[in-house]
């Protein structure tokens, strides 16, 4: 008699004989089982023993909306804040998931390997990926802040920062912030490799920023940066991360920002809100376990204002400057197109060549080309052409006209460099006056039109040269009341002086005749 229980064993066996071409009724008389089944087996209408059995949903699975749940999901939306907005009414957050991954289990995530450290051991850092976006209300210019993450490693307390960019000045500040907001220094400092904080990647001994490792060194903590491409050295702040910018986006997914310091305020609150919740690992909050046991592990802060210097590069060029943020300082002209180090502070710049600091200057701050210059940065040539060319330019303007020279004064006066070559302008332009007229014609001519300037506040060398050429022409043009005396015979003539009698009838010339050589 044929055996009608099915074991898996006995299942997989049908299908191995199956796959092997063999008749049904040969592997139902080889396996005491019907043919009937082989053929069940074979159709896909029976299944093995062991496969799980379809549950049916329970029925407050009937009242949410799941494509909606679905789609928020795919937005980034942790699931716990789906639950918490749909279905906290209707069942537990453990049942919910259970039941949610048991019906779409293609959305289930693969399994983690949770990492252990000691109190105050190490903080991660890291930029979040996407900015949030704010909107200039002055301009109606849509702005990203960028948002700096950090976490600690036993406790794993949270802090966030946003500024208007990822630059140097931002990074340094965003860490001595994170320090104030600890109350500590942890022993370790885990930045992600960017060039604010990497120069250089390496696997073992990476070169740092100097500003950032000046800034390690301040406050007494070892700066460990996380391998290229290696994610997982600092998985709790990618972790952080994830949850803080997925809270952000769906709590304030119907806002829109208009200030950086409007999104801190946001940021605060979610980071309080993260801190103060009970952690699903520790059965406490982040917040309780910082407080209770990491605090008293960090080491303290240093005491007095810590220097918080930027450190750069740059290049001195012939001109010897160098160029900073929009505006340019000098420094010794003997290190031309040598790379020097700068190290930028609240009020000073300093210029470094090697250890040897070799210039300090004021900061300045109008980003608009602005030199800031010490004279004995520069050779002697330069010297001189800054220093003596407008003594140059008033010495010669007093041997050509007082008025010239009055001009002048008041045009350095006002501003010496951007006059200079205006100055030059005038000078070339009644020298050449004088060359051509003499000094007695070529002084009223100046005079006159050093006047018409002053009248309407006009000092341009090309109207300059237009008054003067405009005083020549009105010269050449001749007196009202003169007479022209003809040469008779050829009224296109004028008379010649010595014209001989059979030529010419003699006449008594007058004060205004013109006589001229042929």
């Amino acid at each position: 008699m044929a055996l009608r229980s099915m074991t898996v064993h006995r299942y997989e066996e049908i299908r191995r004989r199956l796959a092997e071409g063999r008749g049904l009724r040969e592997i139902a008389r080889a396996l005491g089982c019907s043919r009937r089944t082989v053929r069940e087996v074979r159709d896909g209408e029976r299944v093995s023993p062991d496969a799980p059995k379809p549950m049916a949903d329970p029925l407050w699975m009937l009242e949410l909306d799941w494509p909606t749940i679905i789609h928020d999901l795919g937005l980034g939306h942790p699931l716990k804040f789906l639950w918490e907005e749909r279905a906290q009414h209707l069942t537990t957050y453990s049942n919910f998931w259970k039941q949610f991954y048991r019906k779409f289990p293609q959305y289930r995530e693969a399994s983690v390997t949770a990492r252990e450290f000691e109190p105050g051991e190490r903080v991660e850092v890291d930029y979040a990926g996407d900015p949030i976006e704010w909107i200039d209300i002055g301009t109606g210019e849509i702005r990203k802040a960028w948002v700096f993450v950090a976490g600690l490693g036993f406790s794993q307390l949270l802090y966030a920062w946003a500024a208007e960019d990822m630059k140097s000045r931002n990074w340094l500040a965003s860490h001595r912030r994170m320090f104030a907001y600890y109350g500590g220094v942890p022993h370790v400092t885990v930045p992600d490799c960017l060039k604010q904080g990497v120069l250089k990647c390496h696997l073992y001994d990476p070169d740092l920023n100097p500003g950032y490792a000046q800034l390690a060194s301040d406050y007494g903590t070892a700066v460990v940066a996380a391998r290229p491409a290696h994610a997982k050295d600092k998985a709790i702040v990618e972790g952080l991360v994830k949850i803080l910018m997925r809270l952000v986006r769906f709590r304030y997914r119907r806002r829109r920002f208009t200030s950086i310091p409007e999104i801190n305020q946001a940021l605060a609150e979610c980071i309080e809100r993260i801190n103060d919740r009970s952690h699903s690992r520790f059965a406490v909050s982040r917040r309780e376990r910082f407080e209770t046991v990491e605090k008293a592990a960090l080491k303290a802060l240093p005491i007095g204002d810590v220097d918080s210097a930027e450190w750069k590069e740059a290049k001195l060029h012939a001109d010897c400057y160098v160029y900073l943020e929009g505006d340019y300082y000098s420094a010794p002209h003997i290190h031309r197109h040598k790379k020097l180090r700068i190290k930028i502070t609240e009020n000073q710049v300093e210029i470094f060549l090697r250890l040897e600091r070799l210039a300090i200057h004021p900061r300045s701050r109008h980003r608009t080309g602005k030199r800031i210059k010490l004279d004995a940065h520069f050779p002697p040539a330069s010297q001189a052409y800054y220093e003596a060319t407008p003594q140059k330019l008033l010495s010669q303007s007093r041997f050509i006209h007082p008025e010239l020279n009055q001009l002048f004064v008041d045009l350095f006066n006002a501003d010496v460099y951007g006059n200079i070559r205006r100055c030059q302008g005038f000078v070339s332009r009644c020298t050449k006056e004088i060359n051509q007229c003499g000094h007695e014609l070529a002084n009223e001519r100046i005079a006159a039109a050093i006047a018409s300037m002053r009248r309407y506040n006009k000092f341009r060398v090309p109207y300059f040269k237009a008054l003067l050429d405009q005083a020549r022409k009105q010269s050449l043009q001749p007196q009202a009341g003169r007479e022209i005396v003809r040469r008779p015979g050829n009224p296109m003539l004028r008379y010649v002086a010595g014209a001989t009698a059979g030529d010419a009838v003699p006449l008594t010339a007058t004060s205004t005749q013109e006589t001229f050589d042929l």
